[in-house]
């Protein structure tokens, strides 16, 4: 609670509503709807009619404002504040709605004075009949002040018109029940429940959805004053797994959500996701103690059966040999909100990475090198496997061919272009071959029957001389055969092409790949 001046704004509002109580004491009253006696309030409106008719003699406001029922009291304090026309500091209060000031003006509770006072807001003109409750009446805001069903605890159509529109969620509504899109579609996520029993209605709004700053119960129940709120609006919440892991899997039996965690949410001392957050661990807790392994993904418990787990992440061939080798090394729950064998690699990585790359790389040397990468730069565990698998196909492929050494000119020229065709392709070998492509010799000649075996010559035609393109074509053929040997017969299709050129003497073999 602080204290602060009224501001030019708020004093204007102020003084324009108690002008209009000066008139009328109607909208302070409630409005009976449905089955409530139309004279219910005859009483309190006769005593609040009592303190309107002595709204200009001050004396006996002052007594009012201190004696008698709590409305009539806040009545007789705003009515004689109008008489002084100068109001005492504000008082500004903590509400579930936002902070709300007041000036206090009687001797009445805080909250009817907040009632009284701002009597066009209807949920602030509701705190005045909550005491009313206690006696087995209820009342509901509605869009044009208070209305009340007497002792029926079930919503007006009015009320429950307003409140789909004041709903903090999307959500769509099939009979009773209303539920965000994402459940609405069927994933299996973590779910908070509101459920009105006296309205048959119930609200359900997943993980994705929820967000601290909201409270579904607050937007549902803020507006109605009943007997027992916390029993007619039980609040749930739901780890929603599709278990698949039997009979003796922990998913079969989780906890309710704690009775401390659900009170303090009735209290809103806490938001609808912090609310879930609290479940979701308290599961998982429930689970750990239990033991074992646990594989899920998308909210589907497969229990141990890490087959069916990788199945479901629907894996390319590198993932799924780094997933097969990892998770018997697993002992503990794997829980993934999306089914991506991507998001499995990255929940793994960090006590299992060895035995990930390993199942990729068979070179130790290089194996600890793209560990040492991923853990200096986490995340994206997928994309270094799959450049660590492509280097090694390619270091690999690099291997199975034969070795030479003191390669003349020619001779390594073509040797760098056809290894680099069969490891990246035609479009890297005619990039690096533009890079070391020399300004004369025969590696022109031999460059340009290369160019014309990827089919790539007519687009370096300007590059080359009438003799280099002539010396070129003549060895087209043999540049095709090299560019599609077989480690087996890659020597002999290197050799055949430096000889067709002219070529003798261009290197030796130091040994097979």
């Amino acid at each position: 609670m602080r204290i602060r001046r009224a501001s030019n704004r708020w004093e204007e509002e102020f003084w324009k509503r108690v002008e209009r109580l000066r008139k009328s004491i109607d909208p302070l009253l409630p409005r009976p709807v449905g089955d409530c006696p139309k004279d219910a309030f005859e009483k309190l409106h006769t005593r609040l009619e009592e303190v309107r008719e002595n709204r200009d003699d001050p004396k006996r406001l002052d007594h009012l404002r201190r004696w008698g029922d709590d409305m009539p009291r806040a009545l007789a304090g705003v009515l004689r504040t109008y008489l002084d026309e100068e109001l005492p500091p504000l008082v500004t209060v903590r509400l579930g709605d936002g902070e709300v000031p007041y000036a206090p003006v009687a001797s009445a509770p805080k909250e009817m004075q907040i009632a009284v006072q701002n009597y066009d807001v209807p949920r602030r003109l509701l705190l005045a009949y909550v005491p009313l409750t206690r006696k087995g009446w209820s009342f509901f805001a509605v869009s044009d002040g208070v209305v009340s069903p007497g002792s029926s605890s079930v919503p007006p159509p009015e009320y429950l018109q307003a409140l789909e529109r004041a709903l903090p969620y999307r959500v769509t509504r099939h009979g009773k029940l209303s539920r965000c899109s994402h459940l609405e579609a069927g994933e299996r996520r973590p779910y908070l429940e509101i459920h009105w029993t006296d309205a048959d209605l119930a609200w359900e709004v997943c993980d994705r959805c929820t967000k601290d700053d909201r409270h579904l119960l607050a937007s549902i129940s803020g507006g109605a004053a009943i007997r027992d709120p916390e029993a007619s609006f039980p609040v749930a919440a739901h780890r929603n797994i599709d278990c698949r892991g039997g009979p003796d899997c922990p998913h079969q039996r989780l906890p309710e959500i704690a009775r401390a965690t659900e009170k303090r949410y009735h209290l809103g001392r806490i938001g609808d996701r912090e609310l879930l957050q609290e479940y979701v661990t308290e599961c998982n807790q429930a689970v750990a103690r239990r033991g074992g392994t646990l594989f899920i993904a998308g909210g589907v418990c497969y229990g141990q059966n890490s087959g069916a787990f990788i199945e479901a992440l629907h894996p390319n061939d590198v993932e799924r040999r780094a997933l097969t080798a990892v998770l018997p090394e697993v002992s503990r729950q794997i829980d993934l909100d999306e089914p991506r064998a991507s998001r499995a690699l990255e929940e793994l990585w960090r006590d299992h990475a060895e035995t990930i790359v390993g199942a990729i790389v068979d070179d130790p040397e290089r194996a600890e090198a793209w560990v040492a990468e991923g853990r200096g730069a986490p995340g994206r565990v997928a994309e270094l496997l799959r450049r660590a698998a492509r280097d090694s196909t390619d270091r690999a492929a690099l291997g199975a061919l034969p070795q030479y050494e003191r390669l003349v000119p020619e001779a390594a020229f073509v040797d760098a272009i056809a290894r680099e065709a069969r490891i990246n392709g035609n479009p890297a070998a005619e990039r690096r071959l533009e890079q070391t492509l020399p300004r004369e010799g025969r590696e022109r000649g031999l460059a340009w029957g290369l160019l014309l075996a990827m089919d790539r010559g007519p687009a370096h035609n300007w590059q080359f001389a009438d003799t280099e393109r002539q010396f070129g074509e003549a060895l087209q053929e043999r540049a095709r055969a090299l560019l599609a040997a077989t480690p087996e017969t890659y020597d002999a299709a290197l050799g055949g092409l430096l000889a067709a050129a002219g070529v003798t003497n261009w290197g030796e073999r130091s040994g097979p790949g």
